[in-house]
């Protein structure tokens, strides 16, 4: 390995400048050796540390800058905070509550480098700092500027997909109930025929007392049509206040059956013979019984001849 065993003058034409970038700041200076000649166009490996508060102090952060280009007069350019980091972060440096000072050291390119390899050429205290850096530590940061002017309204991007759907919403109140209609709905179809009632002699085996008992379950049709008041147990199976014609009239009416077709109209029949007129009419025993009571039957006259009711007579 060869190593530099010549003194380089440290501050010669050197300098600092700031850039832009929020974590890194430029750094230049002119590399000369021992008889103040400058070393143009060789490459060479750099060595930058920053200490706290003193030069002497152990570095906080340092970095190697590798294969350096010097140019035609032997000056360098560094991005302080680009180079390869060796020890804590560049971004750790507490820039507002410290004086800082930069130390430079310079060696041949070498694959085997450790620190000793580099010379020192020279510290510097580090006078200011990029604001970006001081303001990201200082617990005083400066009054911010005016705001710029908004700028022209960007292009309409392109619509988004569409979210995914939303829960159900809380159902809402009831609303107020309408007013009746006055015109009547359509009349129903006729609702199917029911099934044929049960007989008497079937309401007569079904028949439960008082006590929840059944004393006619399995009686035969004799025992019902020999042991029982028929038309008393008829009015009180629902029919009471009927008389015994109502009776008479609900054992004559079966269940009724469908209507059948019509059939088609007979011929006409011969004319009977001519009735007697009025005049030969006797109704001397003619009587006519309503409901039980017995009337003569009387001719009366007006526009027309009618029948008439005469006075009450025996019925035979």
């Amino acid at each position: 390995m060869k190593y530099i065993n010549y003194f380089t003058i440290a501050m010669l034409l050197s300098g600092l400048s700031f850039s832009q970038a929020p974590q890194t700041f430029s750094y230049q200076t002119v590399v000369r050796d021992s008889n103040w000649n400058p070393r143009t166009n060789e490459y060479l490996s750099v060595s930058i540390s920053i200490s706290e508060d003193s030069p002497e102090n152990f570095p906080i952060y340092r970095e190697i800058h590798d294969s350096i280009l010097t140019n035609s007069i032997g000056l360098i350019n560094l991005a302080i905070g680009a180079g390869t980091p060796t020890s804590s972060m560049f971004e750790e440096i507490d820039w507002a509550n410290h004086s800082h000072f930069l130390t430079v050291g310079i060696s041949e390119i070498s694959d085997e480098l450790n620190d000793s390899d580099y010379l020192i050429i020279g510290s510097t205290q580090l006078r200011s700092v990029p604001y970006a850096l001081f303001s990201q530590t200082s617990g005083n940061p400066g009054n911010p500027g005016p705001q710029g002017q908004t700028g022209p309204q960007g292009p309409q991007g392109e619509m988004g997909m569409p979210g995914p759907v939303g829960p159900i919403g809380p159902q809402g109140p009831v609303g107020p109930q309408g007013q009746a209609s006055t015109i009547p709905g359509p009349q129903g179809e006729p609702g199917p025929q029911g099934e044929p009632g049960n007989s008497m002699y079937q309401d007569w085996l079904a028949y439960t007392d008082q006590d929840g008992n059944t004393p006619n379950q399995g009686g035969t049709i004799e025992e019902y049509l020999l042991g029982q008041n028929i038309f008393e147990f008829w009015q009180n199976n629902g029919n009471q206040g009927a008389s015994l014609e109502d009776f008479f009239n609900f054992l004559q009416q079966g269940p009724q059956g469908l209507q059948g077709l019509q059939g088609p109209q007979g011929p006409q029949g011969p004319q009977g013979p001519q009735g007697l007129p009025l005049s030969e009419i006797i109704l001397d025993d003619v009587s006519i019984n309503v409901n039980g009571t017995c009337y003569e039957l009387t001719l009366g006259f007006g526009e027309s001849m009618v029948l008439m009711l005469g006075d009450i007579v025996d019925c035979e």
